[in-house]
């Protein structure tokens, strides 16, 4: 099975092939990143990308591979060393077109492509997969989207939020797109018998469900086509008896994650069952938190009479901060997300609970995309999301802070408020505080929510970083006037 995905630079070809490739046990095949890999290794070699003979010579020499990184991401290495970061930068985006448009470069990654997938299944994306690379695929798919989306989604890949610098890669790609359609060796066009699909307003998962559909239909063609050449192996050559077992072997298309549809679904339109479960683990968990640890939120009406959903951020000091939060949203009609570190989700009962309660996961560490279009969508529902920036659980006032300022970029395209929370109380013996569990009194005080617009700043980048000291400078002030109220609140 032969999966091409073709299409102009920024139409999402990558994302998409490794969502097929993971649901569909694929391999992933990332021509796009081979193409790159020979760019850069032309700017580590200090050879001119315009002297065609020379690069050529540099595709001959090197040799690409790719792995699987521990969080599941794919890898690319050059000549054995991981350069998955490196060939994605602005000056391999600005070389690229021209380096893969040189026939001997072409050709010397077809020859590598081909190999790779030889005695595998592959989805593979760039420009020329379908019409020169795997003509004989099985799906063929011609992938695109307006100019200006392809823009926005690579500058949220690379974390920009600056105007100015996404417009240059607006132009950067209109200009790739002119190259890549008008050059003489492999030009960018749709293979015969491809599929268009205009992603422009489609999101990922509506993206590979189109695409998984057509895939299932080639497999049932080839399914269906089976037997009657096996009923000929047997007549003709009956010593080959033994290679029905392959097919037995291919990977069957992996089922759709069911906690899809809970991160991805308005949490009041949850199916009746689980509405039930999440009402129980409220009331519970209610009962419980406030029995041992009689919490209070003051000036909570800061957050409860918000128009839409909201970007709520808390200090951490102990596991009890999301639940009683997330709890006085539900007590007063609201529903809240946390944000959760995936690393949780390998304990599957955990994994199977957070979603059904509205947890959404992030991989730490990574630009995780869908994380933040989850959080987007969410917000844009009317639905709030819970983050804590300081990323981990923080004990003392000695102990080293980092912020994670993501929060901002998620209310930044969801175009909503910043909500400050601050807690004190719950470090002093409740769960997963630094003194041993006991009964005690917890506090939080919800302060003005700050919008983009009073920031006075211009700029999506600037705008994102003053949200993220402005922001967080409310929560520690509400930290320290509710220990003022409160003495001996920590």
């Amino acid at each position: 099975m032969k999966v091409a995905i073709d299409g102009p630079a920024g139409s999402g070809k990558s994302t998409i092939a490794h969502e097929l490739a993971t649901q569909c046990g694929l391999m992933l095949l990332d021509t796009g990143a081979m193409y790159r890999s020979v760019t850069l290794a032309c700017h580590e070699q200090g050879v001119d990308t315009s002297d065609a003979v020379a690069v050529g010579e540099v595709a001959r020499r090197v040799q690409i591979a790719f792995g699987t990184a521990a969080d599941g991401t794919q890898t690319v290495s050059l000549d054995g060393r991981d350069v998955t970061s490196q060939i994605r930068t602005p000056q391999v985006d600005k070389d690229v077109s021209a380096v893969s448009a040189i026939p001997e470069v072409r050709d010397a990654m077809v020859e590598q492509q081909r190999a790779l997938a030889q005695d595998h299944d592959v989805v593979a994306e760039g420009r020329d997969i379908g019409t020169v690379v795997f003509p004989d695929a099985e799906v063929k798919v011609f992938l695109t989207a307006d100019p200006a989306a392809r823009a926005h989604r690579r500058a949220l890949q690379r974390d920009i939020v600056d105007a100015d610098e996404e417009q240059r890669i607006l132009a950067d790609l209109e200009r790739r797109d002119r190259l890549d359609s008008t050059r003489e060796v492999a030009p960018l066009r749709p293979a015969e018998g491809a599929v268009h699909i205009d992603s422009s307003s489609m999101t990922i998962e509506e993206e590979v469900a189109q695409i998984r559909g057509l895939i299932d239909e080639a497999r049932g063609k080839k399914a269906s086509s089976e037997p009657a050449a096996k009923q000929v192996e047997t007549t003709e050559a009956p010593e080959v008896e033994a290679r029905p077992a392959k097919v037995k072997k291919e990977k069957e298309p992996k089922e759709e994650d069911p906690n899809d549809f809970f991160y991805d679904t308005d949490m009041r339109e949850y199916p009746l069952r689980h509405r039930a479960l999440y009402l129980a683990t409220m009331l519970v968990c209610g009962c419980i938190s406030k029995l041992f640890w009689p919490w209070k939120l003051e000036d909570g009406e800061e957050l409860w009479n918000a128009d839409g959903g909201r970007m709520v951020i808390m200090n951490h000091v102990s596991m009890l901060d999301p639940v009683i939060i997330v709890i006085s949203d539900w007590a007063h009609g609201r529903r809240m997300r946390p944000i959760y570190k995936s690393e949780f989700d390998k304990v599957k009962i955990a994994n199977w609970f957070f979603a059904r309660v509205g947890a959404i996961p992030v991989k730490r560490g990574t630009a995780d995309l869908k994380a933040v279009r989850r959080a987007q969508r969410a917000m844009q529902r009317g639905e709030d999301i819970l983050v804590f920036p300081e990323g981990t659980r923080i004990y003392s006032d000695d102990q080293e802070v980092t912020i994670h300022g993501g929060f901002a970029l998620m209310a930044q395209l969801a175009k909503a408020d910043v909500q400050p929370v601050a807690i004190v109380g719950a470090r002093d013996g409740a769960p997963g505080g630094n003194k041993p569990l006991r009964p005690h009194r917890v506090f939080m005080r919800a302060g003005k929510a700050v919008s983009f617009d009073e920031l006075g700043v211009k700029g999506r980048k600037k705008q994102a970083a003053a949200m993220e000291k402005t922001a967080m400078e409310r929560v520690y002030a509400l930290r320290d006037a509710l220990r003022r109220d409160h003495p001996g609140k920590m």
